[in-house]
């Protein structure tokens, strides 16, 4: 039996919620009726026929962060995010001291997985690795994970959790059960969000990723910058709202930028539909070329958003280059 899962979606669509309730429940020693676990997501086989106690000791070991049978590889540099100490610190792992975050799962944390996955099974219930994301693994940490899933060790499974499936590697691929996690509904994502002021723009802003640290980041921006290119007949840069920081403001423009192109192709807007009528005025304001190039540079420039630059005189250039789609041909 093929006992290694890859589960894929965007990004935000929980499957790192998804990939630690597999785990737990596959070390539980007292698993339960699945349809007992109310709004638990639906997983396929045998990763899904089943859901933890919450109360024996390896549920309570999994909690801790501390259950020997547990490996967790990931980025060092999304331990905190994901809840974790470090990612090296990850339940079964050695500390292995590094020189800074990395953005990369390291060849060494898949050497110790490896390690790990050939030793005795200390509850003697089931042994689990769990990668994510599995698109993160470098070349080198690629190719040895690909040798541990090409003879797995008995008893133990492997979860893999992917944003990007084009990104991991095929050989890879083709090793793994694959499983499309799927958007999360309506009901979900209202309880994902809370009170939000306005659930469903948050929701079409976001497009179903809840499990984001903040869903809603940029919309407030965006809808400012629309009323602000609404309500000018000639747009002034030093006139418009700066962006809450430069990744967010990248972001939200090139949502912006592909309403406005679906508007200008007489289309319902994707991630602003309340802001439907502002979208087809300004469209029409602007060249559809010159709307073309503008999202064709912002995709190009969006990894640059994160780097250390002078963040206030780089926002001030992205609202100028904005503010220039309405300029006199």
């Amino acid at each position: 039996m093929n006992n290694s899962w890859l589960i894929h979606a965007p990004e935000g669509y929980g499957k790192w919620q998804v990939l630690q309730q597999a785990a737990a429940a596959l070390l539980c020693e007292s698993p339960g009726d699945p349809g007992a676990a109310a709004g638990r997501p639906l997983l396929p086989g045998a990763i899904g026929r089943r859901h933890a106690c919450g109360t024996c000791a390896s549920c309570a070991l999994v909690r801790a962060g501390t259950h020997p049978d547990l490996f967790i590889a990931v980025p060092q540099a999304q331990a905190g995010a994901l809840g974790l100490v470090a990612a090296d610190d990850a339940a079964g792992a050695e500390r292995t001291e590094t020189k800074g975050a990395s953005q990369d799962i390291r060849i060494d944390q898949i050497r110790s997985l490896a390690d790990w996955a050939t030793s005795t099974s200390h509850r003697a219930v089931a042994k689990v690795a769990l990668v994510y994301p599995a698109d993160a693994l470098n070349p080198a940490a690629a190719n040895a994970l690909l040798k541990t899933l090409e003879e797995p060790p008995p008893g133990v499974h492997f979860l893999l959790g992917a944003h990007r499936l084009d990104a991991v590697l095929p050989t890879i691929r083709s090793r793994c059960q694959q499983f499309a996690l799927p958007r999360p509904d309506g009901d979900a994502a209202r309880a994902r969000v809370g009170a939000a002021a306005d659930v469903d723009a948050l929701l079409a802003w976001c497009q179903g990723a809840v499990h984001r640290a903040d869903p809603g980041a940029g919309l407030n921006w965006a809808q400012a910058l629309l009323d602000a290119a609404a309500a000018a007949p000639i747009l002034r840069s030093a006139a418009l709202p700066p962006p809450p920081d430069l990744a967010t403001g990248m972001a939200a423009l090139i949502k912006v930028a592909s309403d406005l192109q679906r508007a200008q192709h007489r289309s319902a807007a994707l991630y602003l539909p309340r802001q439907q009528a502002a979208l087809d005025r300004i469209a029409s304001r602007i060249p559809a070329t010159r709307l073309a190039d503008f999202g064709r540079r912002l995709l190009r420039r969006r990894r640059l958003a994160a780097f250390p630059l002078n963040q206030p005189l780089a926002a001030d250039a992205l609202l100028l280059e904005f503010s220039q789609l309405f300029a006199a041909s």
